[in-house]
């Protein structure tokens, strides 16, 4: 597969000072991978460099939930209140992993200015959002929602009987060789990519941040990690799950039943009511979102990005996965579907 029309267009990316600095990277179902950096005057990247992937993470966390369901260990339809006993009242009783998976649980999200100010671990955001009431019925309304992903986390650490991120090791990033995918890089420091445009201003601020999110292990968003470990992660969700194996390591993660359920819209029914009122229709899969606006129409894939530029994207019909990490909080969207046009043109 020629990429050099990707390529140009990500080095022009960077170099127009468009995004900082980047790295992308393709797969194919026989675990055929192509990786490719820019560095920009003030933010360098290497292919191993290690990026804040925001919330790709849920798609992460998504997948590890859609094992406990495989093996019939978690109903997606049951009320959360089975697994966790205190989630229970005052309309919590109807909340299921579906709802939350689906964004339209109807409980309340943490607002981002005010954990970057309180900086609470994860034992006081998971007492928020246990302690929560849905301001909508769930499953009425499509309110994206990153704290309620913590009843997600709390839910396989009980079923596992350890921490929520050692549950996630040892069930999905470790069997697939994510190494460099944690809620804490520090252990990597001169590879982790300093975050553009967040009020980090200087070092100390930046451990302080790292130490924050090492701490909370959000669900929603904390995560970091490299492209080709994220390739990792697309790969064995090619091909129905046959690739286990395709990348050296790795091993069958879901069924190809449990992959289709993942990829399958979920909220073509459900609104979504803007500020203004306007009422639109977002397309969720469960944990992943579907293709819409201007990304590549390809109804089999999925994808999620994260306010830091990340992006991940797969798509099974085709055989083919693709992430971009980038450093740019709020990044633009359209030099990644730029990009990404120009592999689908390549693969042909």
């Amino acid at each position: 597969m020629d990429l050099g029309a990707a390529r140009e267009l990500a080095a022009r990316a960077v170099r127009d000072s468009v995004l900082p600095c980047l790295v992308f990277g393709v797969v194919d179902s026989t675990g055929r991978q192509e990786l490719f950096a820019a560095s920009g005057p003030r933010s360098a990247a290497r292919e191993d460099s290690i990026f804040f992937v925001a919330s790709v993470t849920k798609a992460i966390v998504a997948t590890a939930v859609m094992q406990y369901v495989d093996e019939g260990r978690m109903d997606l339809h049951a009320p959360l209140a089975r697994y966790l006993p205190g989630f229970a009242g005052s309309g919590r009783e109807s909340v299921t992993a579906w709802h939350v998976l689906t964004h339209t649980s109807g409980l309340p999200d943490m607002d981002i200015a005010a954990m970057r100010r309180e900086r609470p671990s994860y034992a006081r955001l998971l007492g928020h959002v246990m302690a929560g009431r849905p301001a909508l019925p769930p499953g009425s309304r499509y309110e994206y929602n990153s704290s309620a992903w913590l009843l997600l986390s709390e839910t396989m650490a009980r079923l596992s009987s350890m921490p929520f991120p050692m549950a996630l090791a040892r069930r999905l990033t470790g069997p697939l060789q994510m190494r460099d995918t944690s809620f804490d890089p520090r252990y990597a420091r001169r590879r982790v990519v300093a975050m553009n445009g967040f009020g980090v201003r200087n070092r100390l601020t930046g451990e302080i941040l790292l130490r924050f999110l090492a701490r909370a292990t959000l669900p929603g968003g904390g995560m970091f990690g490299t492209v080709a470990d994220l390739l990792r992660l697309g790969c064995a969700l090619l091909d129905g799950g046959a690739g286990d194996g395709a990348v050296p390591g790795s091993t069958r993660i879901l069924t190809r039943r449990a992959i289709e359920q993942m990829c399958r819209a979920q909220t073509e029914d459900i609104p979504h009511v803007a500020e203004d009122g306007t009422r639109t229709t977002v397309h969720q899969a469960i944990g992943w979102r579907k293709p819409a606006g201007d990304w590549p129409r390809r109804p089999a894939a999925i994808t999620h990005g994260g306010i830091s530029g990340s992006r991940l994207w797969v798509d099974p019909e085709a055989g083919l996965a693709f992430a971009l990490l980038t450093n740019l909080w709020d990044a633009p969207d359209e030099p990644v579907v730029a990009i990404l046009e120009e592999v689908y043109r390549a693969r042909g």
